[in-house]
């Protein structure tokens, strides 16, 4: 030190003290921008009621004391969906935010609606739908307070959490309306005024996200961090090949390894609605995940890997290269006469590119915990960006593969930590809902290695541009065309189609840029 001085210290002290170190430097970071209303910037997750709240709708529930509990239908993958939809619902309500708590719905389409996280649809989606729950509470509650003072509801108005009766300024807190509220028919929604913008209090500032103090804490919110009684940790190995089929394993040399409590094939679901669902593979069970992993490690498994091990990047590379010397399959966007302005151009230029698969590598590795139990009701907890929709939905995927009805199973949404679409594919979901099953209907934490979560992404498709732009003598662009080939499958009539994850939208470049343009594509088998 510069005075001379020295500290004698051990690296766990060491360790403690660059702990909290970062910690003063992360609390440092939250301003009072960060708050509204009187929010702490790193408050505490609110105690809960005295008093139960009461129900006003599927979303909002008032208790005596004020507290306000709003519900999120979303999955919340750290796009801050957890935090904006409330704020819709609570803007519309004249809810004092101080006074808001969330919390996070299960998946329960029949009481949300839609709950999914892609696309970023989120707030066009939910803009005015989330606006009407609070604007219908907002009513509900001013209906009350009218017929409590015997007065018309025209001579009322809001204030955060407050009725007020404007010529007396007397206030009616929301917390002693809400039992009398409740009771009320809602309005339709077609009949509600929302609020003028100009007077918005929530909307449009700065709001600190609603989980950021538990996250600087590195409170256990993720789906790792789930934790249910009695559990065990599994590691699922598949096939290297996707779609490869488990010919033997060494069970018996695995289940002797310290620590490890089971460990079992487990087959395909038959037939599988979907390639991102249940596949072979061999489970691994133990006390603790490291156990479960190295356990893992020295499974000796004979594949059949099936047709998939011809498939090659050489071999992709070929099909593409024969298909571009071809005509386009399919037009994507066409206009003016770009042979002939190219024919006609001062000057040309030629080039072809091309991109690999691309890995969606979310920070927090495929996870999930689920207790499919010996009554026949299977219980999830999952960091899922759709847990309903579709074949690729986790209750699909569960119900098809343990032959569950839907209404007996519950997914709880845990917050991941990063989605990117990767988690709107649930084969993790059905694994470890299959294992448990397996494992004599006990509950089970599965976490995927880092490797395992690279080798069997559903990746984003490779593709192949092969580009020809003519010029004038200024060189400005007046021609070109693009024969793009990617991967596709056949649609419901056995027409090859590029996959949607692969494909670009006919309104892109070169629409409304190139006065003459052919842009057509190719898909192929991959």
């Amino acid at each position: 030190m510069a005075d001379g001085n020295t500290i004698n210290t051990s690296r766990r002290f060491f360790l403690l003290a660059s702990a909290a170190g970062g910690g003063l430097m992360l609390a440092g970071c939250v301003t009072s921008g960060d708050t509204t209303d009187g929010a702490p910037a790193l408050a505490a997750t609110p105690a809960k009621p005295a008093v139960p709240p009461v129900d006003m709708n599927n979303f909002v529930a008032i208790a005596p004391d004020g507290t306000i509990r709003i519900m999120n239908k979303n999955p919340e993958i750290g796009q801050g969906i957890k935090t904006m939809l409330p704020m819709l619902i609570a803007e519309e309500m004249d809810a004092d935010w101080s006074k808001v708590t969330i919390e996070q719905g299960d998946a329960d389409q029949a009481r949300y609606g839609n709950q999914i996280a892609g696309g970023s649809f989120a707030t066009p989606n939910h803009w005015v739908p989330q606006r009407q729950v609070g604007a219908a509470a907002r009513l509900m509650l001013m209906q009350a307070a009218a017929a409590r003072l015997g007065v018309s509801i025209d001579e009322l108005s809001t204030e955060p959490s407050m009725v007020v009766h404007t010529s007396t300024n007397k206030k009616i807190p929301y917390g002693d309306l809400v039992a009398d509220a409740a009771k009320l028919t809602p309005p339709d929604p077609a009949t509600l005024k929302m609020k003028d913008p100009a007077s918005y209090r929530l909307i449009g500032k700065n709001m600190r996200n609603w989980d950021s103090p538990k996250i600087v804490r590195g409170e256990a919110i993720f789906g790792i961090d789930t934790v249910v009684p009695g559990m065990k940790y599994a590691n699922f190995v598949k096939c290297p090949v996707f779609g490869g089929k488990v010919v033997s394993a060494n069970l018996d040399e695995i289940k002797a390894l310290p620590g490890v409590t089971d460990a079992f094939i487990v087959k395909a679901a038959a037939p599988i609605p979907t390639k991102m669902g249940l596949l072979d593979g061999v489970a691994v069970l133990a006390d603790d995940w490291w156990t479960a992993k190295e356990a893992a490690k020295k499974l000796k498994i004979v594949w059949d890997e099936g047709v998939s091990k011809d498939e090659s990047t050489t071999s992709y590379d070929s099909q593409a290269a024969e298909l571009a010397k071809k005509a386009p399959q399919t037009s994507l966007s066409k206009v003016g006469d770009a042979a002939a302005a190219l024919k006609g151009a001062a000057k040309t230029i030629e080039a072809s590119y091309s991109y690999p698969f691309l890995v969606h590598a979310p920070l927090e590795p495929q996870n999930c915990t689920a207790h499919a139990k010996a009554d026949g009701t299977v219980e999830i907890w999952a960091p899922t960006q759709r847990p309903d929709m579709g074949a690729n939905g986790g209750f699909s995927l569960v119900s098809s593969a343990l032959g569950v009805a839907k209404e007996k199973i519950t997914i709880h949404m845990i917050r991941c930590g990063g989605g990117f679409g990767r988690r709107l594919d649930n084969d993790y979901i059905v694994e470890a809902a299959a294992i448990s099953k397996q494992a004599g209907n006990i509950p089970v934490k599965l976490i995927w290695t880092r490797e395992q979560d690279m080798a069997h992404d559903p990746y984003r498709p490779g593709g192949y541009h092969n580009f020809k732009a003519g010029f004038d003598k200024a060189n400005n662009v007046v021609a070109f065309t693009n024969h793009f080939v990617s991967f596709g499958r056949p649609n419901d009539a056995g027409t090859m189609t590029i996959l949607a994850s692969a494909n670009s939208p006919p309104q892109e470049f070169p629409a409304n840029y190139v006065p003459n343009h052919d842009y057509g594509q190719s898909p192929m088998m991959g």
